[in-house]
């Protein structure tokens, strides 16, 4: 089957018997695949396993269709930044360079190799369905094997609700900005007709139903109560809760389900990682699990499907396609006994051109490595972690005017990154930049720094003198500083959406 361009074809292809699998072939296989057809017809709970693993598939996306957590949503979520994290016009080979230069004109230019669109949509279709059959009381054993029915719809609200608040983040304004009121993404919460063609409904409509999705799952204790790599639980869950809540400014919610996971991190089993376990844990041959409430299990890949997949595009070894900046490098080395200093890599020194741009400076991310030195086997890739969680929790007690509470959180998160006693807060010298910093520093890599920014209505300042521009590649006076009133800051949808697709309008300043 040939790659679907539109979006309602795309969900109509989850009711029709050929499988939709074929559309989304996996840029990395993830563990607990059988291969079987995850859009057969849906009559017992094996059926119903069998599309859940074709759900959790395609939240990575493929070698063809790297618009998903397989590549481009991290990309779009630091590097269109740019300001902690950018395109590597040195050493790279203009696959992560789209969102920083910002040349794009028109939406003909926002195709599934620049934007998160397709996957997404294929994991709500997939998602549409399993809830469709889990809740229609047809299914053959659907007595015997009604707690794992329930678990498996659970998990598909979750994942319906990601994927749908992924897209309103790239598609819509902020709900900052407006609470909402403008428009967000096409909201598809049932299986669609192949003939169906889906307007766009409001940024608030959109993340209504995200909240919805997330509460009702959580509320079903239907979901596992232990993570699970690969899988989401409850607690990755509620850790998703928390991030929409925060994007909503809805600070008290974002606190309350944030100190929920943090009060009973004994019992989900999480716990911040030491000084000393933050660097392994990320490493591959030995995870520490402690930390990942929710991220992608992926097991060996021997096709090399993954080519181009996140963790090649980080790698100094990969394709080295970004690299942290100069503003970045400055903030993180000011306290040269934070651990994170070494989770960068310097360039190699056969490596010229790159060294004498960055010299011995460490600008190359080393959170997502490959399995066995294998660069395009990577086999952790983070959703959310409980750092971030933390860092929730601090920034909602500061903004309730909870200084004591929220200096508590963030140096729970500090203490164990450096044993610099500077780097600690206080009540007296807290503040909500210094809040956002330390995220900064924590989740580089992530794919959140973008969306952090537009939220708070931040001014993203690449460089704006010739004098400041550090290690970045010369860009357009637009490029160089901007905020959300730029309209470039909000992608386009695909104009092969809006031509197959009349219900579709086009987000402003892209010839709609």
């Amino acid at each position: 089957m040939k790659v679907l361009k539109s979006i309602y074809k795309v969900m109509g292809c989850a009711i029709l018997a050929a499988s939709l699998s074929s559309c989304v072939n996996d840029w990395l296989d993830v563990a607990p695949s059988d291969g079987t057809d995850a859009d057969a017809a849906l009559t017992s709970s094996s059926d119903l396993a069998a599309a859940r693993t074709g759900m959790y598939k395609a939240l990575k996306g493929n070698s063809s269709l790297v618009d998903y957590y397989g590549q481009q949503f991290f990309v779009y979520g630091d590097v269109h930044a740019g300001d902690d994290y950018q395109y590597n016009n040195i050493g790279g080979s203009n696959r992560a360079s789209f969102y920083y230069d910002m040349n794009y004109q028109t939406a003909s230019e926002f195709n599934t190799s620049t934007v998160s669109w397709q996957s997404p949509y294929v994991v709500i279709g997939r998602a549409n369905r399993i809830i469709a059959a889990a809740e229609g009381g047809k299914l053959s054993d659907a007595v015997e094997a009604k707690a794992k029915i329930e678990q498996y719809a659970a998990e598909s609200k979750v994942l319906r609700a990601l994927a749908h608040f992924d897209l309103v983040r790239i598609y819509g304004k902020p709900y900052t900005e407006d609470q909402g009121a403008s428009l967000g993404v096409p909201l598809v919460t049932g299986v669609l007709e192949s003939n169906a063609k889906p307007a766009r409904s409001t940024v608030a409509e959109v993340y209504t139903q995200v909240v919805k999705d997330l509460t009702e799952a959580i509320s079903s204790n239907a979901l596992a109560t232990e993570t699970e790599p690969g899988y989401v639980s409850v607690w990755g869950a509620k850790a998703i809760l928390s991030r929409v809540y925060l994007n909503m400014g809805d600070y008290d919610n974002a606190l309350s389900v944030a100190e929920d996971i943090i009060k009973n991190k004994n019992y989900s089993g999480a716990a911040l990682w030491t000084r000393d376990q933050y660097l392994k844990a990320w490493d591959a041959s030995t995870p520490n699990e402690s930390e990942f409430l929710f991220r992608l299990n992926v097991a060996g890949s021997t096709d090399n499907n993954d080519l181009n997949g996140i963790g090649n595009l980080q790698q100094r070894d990969g394709y080295k396609e970004m690299v942290a900046t100069k503003k970045f490098v400055d903030m993180l080395t000011s306290d040269p006994k934070d651990v994170r200093n070494d989770m960068f890599l310097p360039a190699k020194e056969k490596e010229k051109k790159e060294v004498a741009v960055y010299g011995t400076n460490k600008v190359f991310l080393n959170k997502l490595r490959g399995q066995g030195g294998n660069l395009r086997n990577v086999t952790i890739v983070p959703i959310i972690r409980l750092s971030e969680v933390y860092l929730t929790a601090a920034e909602c007690a500061f903004r309730n005017n909870d200084k004591t509470k929220a200096v508590e959180y963030l140096n729970d998160l500090v203490k164990n990154r450096t044993p610099t006693v500077a780097s600690l807060a206080t009540v007296d010298n807290i503040t909500l930049d210094r809040i956002l910093i330390e995220r900064r520093k924590e989740l580089i890599g992530e794919g959140q720094r973008y969306f952090d920014a537009l939220r708070n209505n931040e001014t993203i300042t690449r460089y704006t003198s010739e004098a400041d521009k550090g290690w970045h590649k010369t860009l357009s006076k637009e490029a160089q500083s901007f905020n959300r009133d730029y309209f470039k800051a909000i992608a386009a949808i695909p104009q092969a959406e809006i031509n197959a697709n009349p219900n579709i309008k086009q987000n402003t300043g892209y010839g709609e």
